[in-house]
C-alpha cells in the first residue's frame, strides 16, 4: 500500500503543470515597479518551490532505494524532481534580475548589464562579454566586462554611441575562460542614452565554441593567456 500511495503522489506531482509564461509576465510587471514588495514575493515563492523540490527529492530517493531505477513510480518521481529543479532555477534567475541594483547612467552615456548562464540556468563566472560589429570585429572603444560569481556583467560607456567605428550595428558576444566565443546575439544591441539595458544570456546546451578565438579580445582582455604557448 505504501508503494501505491507514494507512486500516486509522485505521478500526480510529475503531471502538474507550472506556467513559466506567468513567471515571465509577473517578472516584467515587477521589474517595471522594482519595489521591495515584489522582490519579497519572488523570494517567498522561490522558498516554497525549493521546499517542494526537497520533498520530491526525498520521495524519489526512497522509491529508488525500494524498487530500483527502472520502476515506473521511480521514473515518474525523478521526472517530477527534474521539472521542479527547472522551476526553481527559473525563479532564481527571475529574482536575481529583480534584485539587481538600478544603475545611474549619464544623460549622454549608456550601460549594458546582465548575466550569463549555462543551459541549466547556472550562473557562469569568468566569462568575457564584449561587443563586435557586423563583421565580428571586436569594438575596443566600448570596452569589455568579466562576469562575477553570479554571472553578472556590466559594460558602461560614457558617451552615447549605438554603432561601431565602421558605422555598423553592434552585437553582444561572450567568450569563455579560454577566449573562445560561445555566444553571439542574433539581433543588434541598441543602446538608449541615459537608460541602462539588461540582457539575460543563456548558452546553448553543451557550451561548445562557435568559432575561432578572437585575437583582439584575447590580447586585450586576457593578455596573460596570449603569452602561453
Amino acid at each position: 500500500m505504501a508503494r501505491t500511495k507514494d507512486s500516486t503522489q509522485t505521478s500526480s506531482a510529475s503531471t502538474e503543470s507550472f506556467n513559466f509564461e506567468s513567471i515571465t509576465t509577473s517578472l516584467a510587471s515587477a521589474l517595471s515597479s522594482a519595489d521591495s514588495d515584489a522582490a519579497q514575493r519572488m523570494q517567498t515563492l522561490t522558498l516554497v518551490r525549493q521546499a517542494r523540490l526537497a520533498q520530491l527529492s526525498r520521495t524519489a530517493a526512497s522509491l529508488k532505494a525500494q524498487f530500483g531505477s527502472k520502476d515506473p513510480g521511480v521514473i515518474n518521481a525523478e521526472a517530477a524532481v527534474t521539472a521542479e529543479t527547472n522551476t526553481v532555477a527559473r525563479l532564481t534567475v527571475a529574482r536575481q534580475e529583480l534584485t539587481t541594483p538600478a544603475l545611474q547612467v549619464a544623460a549622454k552615456g549608456w550601460a549594458l548589464q546582465g548575466r550569463v548562464y549555462d543551459s541549466s540556468l547556472t550562473p557562469l563566472p569568468n566569462m568575457t562579454v564584449f561587443l563586435v560589429d557586423a563583421a565580428n570585429t571586436f569594438q575596443q572603444q566600448f570596452g569589455f566586462a568579466y562576469t562575477d560569481q553570479t554571472g553578472y556583467f556590466l559594460i558602461s560607456v560614457a558617451e552615447a554611441g549605438a554603432r561601431s567605428s565602421n558605422d555598423q550595428p553592434i552585437f553582444l558576444e561572450v567568450a569563455d575562460a579560454k577566449s573562445r566565443p560561445v555566444y553571439l546575439s542574433d539581433s543588434p544591441v541598441e543602446p538608449v542614452p541615459g537608460v541602462p539595458l539588461y540582457q539575460r544570456i543563456v548558452l546553448a546546451s553543451g557550451g561548445k565554441p562557435i568559432g575561432d578565438p578572437h585575437k583582439a579580445i584575447r590580447g586585450t582582455a586576457l593578455p596573460a593567456r596570449t603569452k602561453k604557448k
